[in-house]
């Protein structure tokens, strides 16, 4: 495993009971402001029988998508996010790393309407690793929908190209986090990979913060072909 995903994963662990804290109690501007809501809107739109929440973290997604008759499950690659998200009574929450998703097996759907990675394609091999996987997972124009930071915003003063980073966590809790490294992509870059692996693009949305209207996250849709 390279260096840097090693670090993702370890990271993680480290992070997950801060993370759900931070989660619950609205303590990350920008997902109180715009993009939970962004992402709840882009999958309702496509009004998906089922869906996949990969990366489900503490899962307040799933449970937001399962309040509205989505059939679903979520999977995150860190077993004390997985606790987290059981804590709520529902066990459609698995322990799986997204290397393993196209042999995992999930006891109530066969195949789903949707993927979905909200702010979880952190990696490099993420990208790749999900949309193979949605190749036995996903049904017949079965879509991906991801959220993740603007290209544009999050260069920052960097070059815009495709390399590793590291996070900043000012923003997200009065608390500490470990850093983890993560996988910068740039828009190109995100659309052409998703395309050579026989998905193409459907819908771009941009969410943009209501104080400065300057984006703040990028929703891509993706479908199978």
């Amino acid at each position: 495993m390279d260096k840097n995903e090693k670090r993702i994963l370890d990271s993680w662990q480290m992070n997950a009971s801060l993370w759900a804290q931070a989660i619950r109690q609205q303590q990350i501007y920008s997902r109180a402001i715009a993009t939970d809501a962004a992402i709840l809107k882009a999958v309702s739109q496509l009004n998906p029988r089922t869906f996949l929440d990969i990366g489900c973290g503490e899962g307040w997604l799933s449970r937001q998508l399962f309040s509205l008759g989505i059939d679903g499950w979520g999977v995150d690659f860190c077993a004390a996010l997985i606790d987290a998200a059981r804590d709520s009574g529902d066990s459609r929450f698995v322990v799986c790393s997204y290397s393993d998703l196209a042999s995992q097996r999930f006891s109530t759907i066969s195949y789903f309407s949707c993927f979905i990675c909200n702010f979880s394609i952190i990696g490099e091999c993420a990208l790749d690793e999900i949309a193979k996987a949605g190749h036995s997972l996903l049904e017949s124009k079965g879509k991906i929908i991801i959220q993740t930071l603007h290209p544009i915003i999050a260069c920052g003063d960097s070059t815009y190209s495709n390399a590793w980073r590291e996070t900043s966590w000012q923003t997200v809790s009065d608390k500490p986090f470990h850093p983890t490294p993560w996988y910068f992509r740039t828009l190109e870059s995100w659309i052409n990979e998703f395309h050579a692996l026989n998905y193409r693009l459907l819908n771009l949305y941009e969410p943009c913060d209501p104080k400065t209207n300057k984006p703040i996250s990028i929703i891509f849709v993706f479908e199978r072909e």
